[in-house]
């Protein structure tokens, strides 16, 4: 009888034992969405390599477009995090956060939304984006800025846009980059044209280039197409809003006719990665929420990381964890104390 008490008492102890690392196991698990352009890609690889190798997480990948049907589905705790949102593409933001964005101890932005959507914090990359032409068609047909486009619009021009010439625009309608609206309200008779994915637009003007054929491409920076290939911005309007913005969801954008966005250039970007409240706000993941408020990714690092795995076709996972383990010195400080 003591034999088989002492028996049930270990199988016990065992199941228990068990259970609870089961239940440690389960604390340590996110699910992260992926996005949909390569430097975000890289960036949220890299955020996830190192909660995985340092911080004994299991991150759960799911590749989901940008745009305002992510937010929700991470207030709706569908999904744990997401990394680099860039403002100027995130009408959600104003919406779904209710805390300041803060880079090197300044306020960057403000937001006062209803806080279903955590803001844990910058990720180091700072965004710029522009409308960009090759500098051989800027030269040869001496455009200086985007006021000089309509005069040499029929070289722009495809069978597809008539008379109108076209740009080769923001790749993702979920993206919020409303170029025809832009087009339209500075005057520029252009059509935009969105070809879905960053890699379609990618292809398609690098095949213009190589022909010498003028083209005009919405591009942000980091990308390593800028490396590659002479490009010239046309100077958009310096980025602007103006007194009695108005939110409606009617439209789902600030404007104020042609005196502010989107009749203006993007503001410079401080992307951000964004989480789920109630996710981070458990003491099992006090750890993660601290190590992403400490996050720094440098432009000029995932300008490398884009070069190997845009132009050299290599595996993100390689590339970043080759990073990781060439740069420990550049993302030690971002573990938690």
């Amino acid at each position: 009888m003591k034999l088989s008490k002492t028996i049930s008492a270990l199988f016990l102890s065992l199941v228990l034992m068990v259970g609870s690392f089961g239940t440690a196991n389960a604390a340590k698990r996110l699910h992260a969405a992926i996005a949909d352009w390569t430097g975000g890609i890289i960036t949220c690889e890299v955020a996830v390599a190192i909660l995985e190798r340092e911080m004994g997480y299991k991150i759960k990948q799911t590749v989901f477009p940008s745009g305002t049907g992510l937010w929700e589905a991470i207030a709706a705790g569908e999904l744990d995090f997401a990394c680099e949102s860039w403002p100027s593409y995130a009408e959600a933001d104003d919406v779904m956060f209710n805390e300041d964005l803060i880079y090197d101890g300044k306020v960057v932005k403000s937001y006062k939304g209803d806080g279903t959507v955590d803001l844990l914090g910058t990720t180091g990359i700072i965004g710029m984006s522009d409308y960009w032409i090759p500098k051989y068609a800027a030269d040869e047909l001496g455009i200086k800025t985007w006021r000089d486009l309509n005069k040499h619009k029929a070289k722009f021009a495809t069978i597809e846009t008539g008379g109108k010439g076209r740009l080769i625009g923001c790749p993702v309608a979920g993206w919020n980059c409303h170029d025809q609206k832009r087009l339209d309200l500075l005057g520029i008779d252009f059509q935009a044209d969105e070809l879905g994915t960053e890699a379609a637009a990618i292809a398609e003007a690098k095949a213009a280039y190589m022909r010498k054929e003028p083209f005009l491409l919405y591009l942000w920076s980091p990308h390593w197409f800028f490396g590659e290939f002479d490009m010239v911005g046309v100077q958009l309007p310096e980025y602007a809003t103006c007194e009695g913005d108005t939110f409606t969801e009617a439209n789902n954008w600030k404007t104020c006719g042609t005196k502010g966005w989107p009749a203006t250039g993007w503001d410079k970007d401080y992307t951000m990665n964004y989480g789920n409240p109630a996710t981070f706000a458990k003491a099992e993941h006090a750890d993660a929420k601290a190590f992403f408020e400490r996050m720094r990714l440098e432009n000029i690092d995932q300008a490398k990381m884009l070069v190997e795995v845009d132009i050299k076709k290599r595996d993100v996972k390689e590339v970043v964890n080759e990073w990781l383990d060439n740069n420990p010195d550049k993302w030690k400080s971002w573990l938690p104390k």
